[in-house]
């Protein structure tokens, strides 16, 4: 908006953007029908789409906007590329406004893709407007030789890997044939799939981690933007370097992650801890229970209410008390490791007086957590039948 009120437009953007759609809708199906459908324009345009829409969740999102997790040189060179191809800006811009969406998600004043200014707002119209916000919050990226060269270069190092199609066309004589489906479908495709994101994911689906954002998981939305469709628990814990945490999620992202890690170009991985993600869970079927409550008569709520909080509470505290276990066990057994092997009770002379003392501990360890198993068994027993009883009471009440 400008001084009158009126909206005003980044006009390359806007060009940009909407022509290479338009181009699209009318180049595709008039290929389509004067030159048929060919393989090899299609797989090449499926490997750029995933190629550089990987590059944009695993790159672009979770290491540079999250810092998720760590990568060498070779592996954020790569993303950088492939993420320039996208045509969504440098890695820096485009972190420093996500960082900034993260931070004021929601404010229609300083979130850039507030949902709250609409649905086509977030999803693209915002790139267009003519405001250009200053690189905010990425001096820890700008310390990166890597990334201010593509912050410097990212237009003509995306032209360079967007028009690897043309060199395949050229070399497969359908020059024209790629041009249309590797590179301007795929552009439109790529753009699109990531704008789902900022507009889809915060109004359809459900908010199971917290309710304190517009944030949704949509599991179809997943396989759309590469595993970016959880929202609601990328927006509860964004450090962590799933978006799916569970393994039936679709998170090619993560999968992908998870299978360069035993190269060891990749480190560090970033977690939540899963009693964490029960709790908030829990916290927030609790919430919903007492609202629906909050709606009948008191004589039979409240005593459901009072119920649904001692069990949340008990189950609350047996998950942590089982976290804080494994947690304690983990540094235990780090420290007798370490301790052991400062008096070098390793060497084959002391073999037998070494597995011993493990096998003891080990024997306590498993008691120990068995005891907090068995407390969180209980809870959960505790929780499910007073969540049964509430169920019940606002059925038939």
């Amino acid at each position: 908006m400008d001084a009158t009120g009126k909206r005003r437009w980044n006009r390359l953007n806007t060009i940009f953007l909407a022509g290479t759609l338009a181009a699209a809708v009318i180049a595709v199906p008039l290929h389509l029908v004067f030159n048929g459908f060919r393989w090899s324009e299609w797989i090449t345009c499926a490997v750029m789409v995933f190629g550089i829409g990987t590059a944009i969740s695993a790159g672009y999102h979770r290491l540079f906007s999250h810092r998720a997790f760590k990568a060498s040189w070779p592996v954020r060179l790569l993303l950088l590329l492939f993420g320039s191809a996208s045509f969504e800006n440098s890695a820096l811009k485009w972190a420093s406004d996500h960082r900034i969406h993260h931070h004021h998600v929601d404010d229609l004043d300083k979130d850039p893709y507030a949902i709250g200014k609409g649905f086509w707002f977030a999803h693209w119209t915002w790139v267009m407007e003519s405001k250009e916000l200053p690189l905010q919050g990425v001096a820890d990226l700008e310390r990166d030789p890597l990334m201010r060269w593509q912050h410097k270069h990212h237009f003509l190092i995306g032209a360079v890997v967007a028009s690897i199609p043309f060199w395949i066309g050229l070399a497969l004589g359908d020059f024209w044939g790629f041009a249309i489906v590797a590179v301007l479908l795929r552009i439109v495709l790529t753009h699109h799939t990531t704008f789902l994101i900022n507009s889809a994911a915060h109004v359809f689906g459900s908010r199971p981690y917290s309710e304190a954002s517009s944030a949704r998981d949509n599991w179809v939305l997943a396989p759309l933007t590469y595993g970016e469709g959880y929202h609601n628990f990328h927006h509860t814990w964004q450090w962590d370097y799933r978006n799916g945490h569970r393994w039936y999620h679709w998170d090619s992202t993560k999968w992908i992650l998870n299978s360069l890690r035993w190269t060891g170009l990749v480190k560090g991985f970033r977690t939540v801890p899963g009693a964490a993600i029960e709790r908030a869970r829990l916290e927030v079927e609790a919430l919903k229970l007492r609202r629906r409550l909050d709606n009948h008569e008191p004589a039979v709520a409240h005593p459901l209410q009072e119920r649904l909080a001692h069990a949340r509470l008990q189950l609350d505290l047996s998950l942590a008390a089982l976290h804080e276990c494994r947690e304690g066990l983990k540094a235990k057994r780090a420290a007798w490791r370490a301790e052991w092997k400062a008096k070098g009770m390793a060497r084959k002379a002391r073999k037998e007086e070494r597995a011993e003392a493990w096998r003891l501990a080990r024997a306590e360890w498993k008691a120990v957590l068995a005891h907090h198993r068995e407390q969180l068994k209980e809870a959960w027993v505790e929780w499910k039948a007073a969540r049964s009883a509430a169920r019940s009471a606002l059925v038939y009440a």
